[in-house]
């Protein structure tokens, strides 16, 4: 009977002593963190435009924000991408683009240039069929991608339409995108995110909610203060006279069923010299924060 009570005893100690590490704390989920941003980084225009010493600004800079993704828009100049890529290969090792490039075409690219925390794969790029005057010196257009993120698959989409053109221009342009992109590679269980400088602002309402139709999207409210992307009062890059505020750039979702909640904000990201403060592109960027609902991600994480 001692013998037997020794045992139980011993049997005892080892589970009270084994027991944290078979029950360890859930992993924390957290959420996905994208950035749209148009930099401002025009060809043959390096040195009028700072771009240079905005990319390595930039570069500086962005580490700081913990951001999973980038998506740039007007990234035409090389020497600046030279500068951001060396700076941030460490943080960002997948980049992609700038998509539609050609090394033997007087035309540019499209600027869309993507910087990942994550490998993403490239289901798919268009160039547009309709541009209008400057535009059609660059091959703008989108680019498709596919990722995962704890245990959820999802695309995302990076474009840049025309600009300073007739409204039915970028309209079409999203029509092209719909049908040639997010229609034919959509999947009923993974969400669409669609990302860029659309040139269609909030307030033509006419304009925003045919694209939004097309593209059959939805966009949402913007925290904070801060809701123009393209200020030409306040930002020094953009500034004109009798300037407006408008808000141009957008993070829309497609078949968000997967998706539990985002949280929009504008990112504004300026660089202090002595007392004053430069602007580091004339747009301002769009940040999302994206917190995916997965019973199989979740589960994932309760088992590590």
């Amino acid at each position: 009977m001692i013998i037997l009570l020794i045992v139980i005893a011993v049997n005892q100690a080892n589970t009270c002593e084994s027991a944290p590490e078979s029950a360890p704390l859930p992993a924390k989920q957290r959420e996905l963190k994208i950035l749209t941003w148009n930099i401002y980084m025009l060809p043959f225009c390096s040195e009028f435009h700072r771009n240079c010493k905005r990319a390595d600004a930039i570069a500086r800079k962005i580490a700081d924000y913990n951001i999973d993704i980038i998506v740039f828009e007007e990234a035409f100049d090389f020497q600046a991408r030279k500068i951001l890529r060396s700076q941030l290969k460490l943080e960002y090792p997948f980049m992609y683009g700038p998509a539609n490039d050609s090394r033997f075409s007087f035309k540019t690219n499209s600027g869309i240039w993507i910087l990942s925390k994550i490998p993403l794969r490239q289901l798919e790029q268009i160039e547009f069929k309709n541009r209008f005057g400057i535009d059609a010196f660059a091959r703008k257009g989108a680019v498709l991608f596919e990722g995962e993120w704890q245990g959820q698959s999802f695309q995302l989409l990076g474009t840049h339409l025309q600009a300073n053109s007739p409204g039915s221009v970028r309209i079409g342009q999203c029509r092209e995108i719909a049908d040639k992109l997010l229609k034919k590679f959509a999947r009923q269980e993974i969400p669409q995110i669609v990302c860029g400088d659309f040139n269609i602002e909030f307030e033509d309402k006419v304009n925003y909610n045919n694209m939004l139709t097309l593209l059959d999207a939805e966009n949402g409210s913007l925290q904070g203060e801060q809701q123009s992307s393209y200020d030409e009062i306040e930002n020094k890059l953009a500034q004109r006279e009798n300037g407006r505020k408008s808000l141009i750039d957008y993070i829309l979702l497609r078949n968000s069923k997967a998706i539990r909640n985002i949280v929009r904000q504008v990112f504004v990201m300026k660089e202090q010299i002595r007392n004053n403060f430069s602007d580091l592109s004339d747009h301002y960027g769009i940040e999302a924060f994206v917190h995916f609902d997965n019973p199989s991600s979740l589960a994932l994480s309760l088992m590590h």
